[in-house]
């Protein structure tokens, strides 16, 4: 299905991370390569193409071939937005193992719609698949991740550079945590930090929309609420050691789930 919206950085991540776990997913056993043909298709191909010369196709490898390939199938769900999920998923790929990819994709009606053939260098498959998997995984924990989650500007003090435009997108892992923001005054922020437990400790930088760059740090507390939302209270003390406080809320609750 070829949905067009907008989103989020993070919330185009945690809407694609369930996307990948609602599809069905078929890493192929054996090796694959492209072959020129003419006449009837070769045996056991999976996909065909062709260009100004004739055809080629794209079938399981015979001895040794200049190009091996891995593959793995993707089904998806009748009905599911998986716009972006090529360009997400060959990203996550190439930053986890330093290979490139290529998709062939077709529709078949019966079992839901679109699906994709991802193709990557036979010696990367073994990384390749394992970003694929790792990508499925469920996240764990109590619900307080803040992995995917954004926040928006719930509460301010007379000090504070930030404003209800305001909107932070969090990624957490390992107790590391980051924060992207920007709106309102602010043109582009960035912060970082770790958490232990309920506490996040980070420094942050950012720039106003008069150009004007500021640094401080900030202590935030969590706590969840019965909806499933999470709130962070944050004591924030700029670098020339002004200081206030800030409330911020979870917004659609867009952790993948």
């Amino acid at each position: 299905m070829v949905s067009i919206s907008h989103e989020l950085e993070v919330e185009s991540e945690a809407r694609l991370r369930q996307v990948l776990r609602d599809t069905d997913i078929d890493h192929l056993p054996g090796v694959w390569c492209f072959r020129r043909f003419t006449g009837t298709v070769p045996e056991g191909a999976v996909a065909t193409v062709r260009d100004a010369d004739g055809w080629c196709a794209l079938t399981p490898a015979e001895g040794e071939v200049a190009e091996p390939f891995g593959l793995t199938l993707s089904t998806f769900p009748h009905g599911i937005d998986n716009s972006g999920y090529v360009g997400w998923l060959s990203t996550a790929v190439k930053r986890g193992t330093g290979s490139g990819v290529f998709v062939v994709c077709g529709d078949n009606p019966g079992r839901g719609g679109i699906f994709d053939y991802l193709g990557y260098p036979l010696e990367a498959a073994a990384g390749v698949r394992a970003v694929i998997d790792e990508l499925r995984r469920a996240p764990s924990g109590d619900g307080t991740g803040l992995d995917l989650r954004v926040f928006e500007v719930a509460e301010t003090s007379g000090a504070s550079a930030i404003s209800p435009g305001a909107r932070f997108e969090f990624r957490e892992r390992d107790g590391r945590v980051e924060a992207r923001y920007s709106g309102g005054a602010v043109e582009q922020g960035f912060l970082l930090g770790r958490r232990e437990g309920d506490r996040v400790t980070a420094a942050y930088t950012q720039m106003d929309t008069a150009g004007r760059a500021r640094t401080g740090t900030t202590a935030m507390r969590l706590t969840g609420e019965g909806d499933g939302g999470l709130v962070l209270v944050e004591d924030f003390t700029w670098s020339d050691g002004t200081a206030g406080r800030n409330v911020l809320r979870s917004v659609g609750h867009s952790r993948a789930r």
